[in-house]
């Protein structure tokens, strides 16, 4: 029989998401803030604000993720991020573990089911990028 005393399922993973989902605004609103004011007020590329966010976001989770194992939402959740070989995380890692999780949340999260089919109740995201979540 499998232990599932370690797993953390959807619905944890989904509410430490809008927990981040509200510090990553103020970091959007800094980052955008910022961006305006290099520009002298105007941003005339409309990509530039996308990837902006995109990457913002690339660097919270990255820094969180290597410093400590977890971000704000995780650590109230009580859970954080481990590597499923046992290495050091890495940034490739976090990186292959951070597109999915974009290509997930498009997705409406639908591919957080495949846990419920997995034997070792992994996701898509914990599979690709060898690393998975943990109770702590």
């Amino acid at each position: 029989m499998i232990d599932k005393s370690h797993i953390v399922f959807p619905l944890k993973r989904i509410a430490a998401s809008v927990y981040d989902l509200f510090l990553l605004l103020g970091v959007w609103f800094a980052v955008g803030s910022i961006a305006v004011w290099i520009n002298g007020g105007i941003i005339e590329i409309r990509w530039v604000g996308p990837i902006i966010v995109f990457l913002s976001t690339w660097v919270f989770y990255g820094y969180f993720w290597l410093n400590g194992g977890k971000t704000l939402g995780m650590a109230v959740w009580n859970f954080e991020i481990y590597s499923l070989d046992k290495n050091k995380i890495t940034i490739s890692k976090i990186s292959i573990r951070y597109f999915i999780n974009v290509l997930t949340f498009f997705l409406l999260g639908i591919p957080l089911i495949y846990m419920y089919f997995s034997k070792k109740n992994l996701s898509i995201s914990d599979l690709l990028s060898r690393t998975s979540y943990k109770k702590i």
